[in-house]
């Protein structure tokens, strides 16, 4: 049994992040910027689910014990089992056994295949047949037990589920798979349909051949990349197919060579809208934990976006006249420090905040691009997991109108002067 739970906040954003087993605790290591609150069971569900959105990454893998792989806790199906079982018990194929009793479905058909008994012109059966569906101890319910088994140990601490299932691992998982598809192949109730797959997906995502471990690990490191995703997914970015224009490239011309592409530059978020273009760059940097002008992004990265509005704004394919840049950053909007600071602007029941701008002192102010100036913002990290899957239109609108707003004043006062 699970006999702690600790919930450990990481600084750095290239730490592992994710949940790690070891001597009946649960160590949970989350981004600094998570926030436990009244529905932290709900969040920390919606943190582990985020650690798949690595798995589409070319960047960054998940990371099951001590392997590093492309395979992702199928927590849904986790959670479907536990339901099925606190609602219906442990599941067993039924299958029909005959008998010659007196107990149980006559089965008719059975007994008129009989040879039956003439007397004084009548027919007689003297042997009754009779039916009754009788659990089976078979592969599936073996499954369906160990599957329930990694699903408790694995996710059922966060409901403080305590039940012990008495189960060892008998058949391989490539049997269990295979016995599986093909009760899937043969019934055509709906609701054992679900099941079967539901155990297919968490079979599918074993670790090698052992579906029961004392000792688990799963997480990622470089949660950042998880960070831009939900970013990009939020503020309805260009679909990468689209994005690729806005790359810029370095190229090296060697002597009495052809030019070969040093590397490329890929922006994390693309947004569109009334006519001008939003470079949005998510950083998981820590300003939105230690409210500390030193935890802002740095001059490089500021460079990096002034470099990818240069590229937006002079490459005339793209035709990108209105060029903006905003830096993005998980914040905790109910840190008492951005609660009572009058500086940090909210918007969206502080779900979005408006922080500052950043400009650099090498170009020509009197001349200066729209873009050359970074607008950043807070995204409330717990509001950012519980939402990121639907594009926010009201945050987007409040971010473009913030940005517009601004450029406006510091024209007006150009002007004046």
């Amino acid at each position: 049994m699970i006999k702690q739970i600790n919930v450990i906040p990481v600084e750095k954003s290239n730490d592992f992040v994710g949940i790690k087993f070891e001597n009946n605790s649960v160590n949970l290591f989350v981004p600094q910027v998570f926030r436990q609150d009244e529905n932290r069971k709900q969040d920390l569900l919606l943190f582990l689910k985020s650690l798949s959105i690595a798995k589409s990454s070319e960047k960054e893998s998940v990371k099951t014990g001590k392997k590093v792989n492309n395979e992702v806790w199928p927590i849904d199906s986790y959670l479907w089992i536990i339901h099925d079982y606190l609602e219906n018990g442990f599941y067993y194929n039924r299958e029909k056994v005959y008998s010659k009793s007196n107990s149980g479905k006559i089965e008719w058909k059975k007994i008129l295949k009989q040879v039956p008994i003439y007397s004084d012109g009548n027919i007689i059966y003297d042997k009754l047949i009779t039916s009754k569906m009788t659990a089976s101890n078979d592969i599936v319910a073996q499954t369906y037990k160990l599957c329930l088994k990694q699903s408790l140990e694995r996710i059922g601490w966060i409901f403080n589920y305590n039940f012990y299932v008495e189960i060892q691992q008998l058949f391989s998982v490539n049997e269990m798979i295979n016995s599986i598809k093909k009760g899937l192949n043969q019934t055509f109730d709906d609701i054992k349909k679900l099941r079967y797959n539901h155990l297919l997906k968490i079979l599918n995502n074993s670790d090698g051949n052992n579906l029961i471990s004392n000792a688990y690990s799963y997480g990622i490191e470089n949660y950042y990349y998880v960070f831009e995703t939900m970013i990009d997914k939020l503020f309805d970015g260009l679909k990468e197919n689209e994005k690729k224009k806005y790359n810029p490239n370095g190229y090296w011309q060697l002597n009495n060579q052809k030019a070969k592409k040093a590397s490329e530059l890929r922006p994390d978020t693309i947004l569109k809208r009334n006519g001008a273009t939003y470079i949005l760059d998510a950083k998981m940097y820590q300003y939105g934990v230690t409210h500390d002008v030193k935890d802002l992004p740095e001059t490089q990265s500021i460079q990096k976006q002034i470099t990818y509005g240069d590229h937006a704004y002079h490459n005339h394919k793209l035709h990108d006249t209105k060029v903006r840049n905003a830096f993005i950053l998980p914040y905790n909007k109910k840190l008492e420090i951005f609660v009572e600071d009058p500086n940090t602007l909210k918007y969206n029941d502080g779900n979005l905040a408006y922080f500052g701008q950043t400009y650099t002192d090498w170009r020509d102010g009197d001349q200066q691009k729209d873009y050359e100036k970074v607008y950043a913002f807070g995204i409330d990290f717990n509001y950012l997991l519980r939402n990121y899957k639907t594009i926010d239109t009201d945050i987007i609108n409040n971010l473009c109108t913030v940005i517009e707003e601004r450029i406006k004043e510091q024209t007006d006062e150009g002007a004046d002067n």
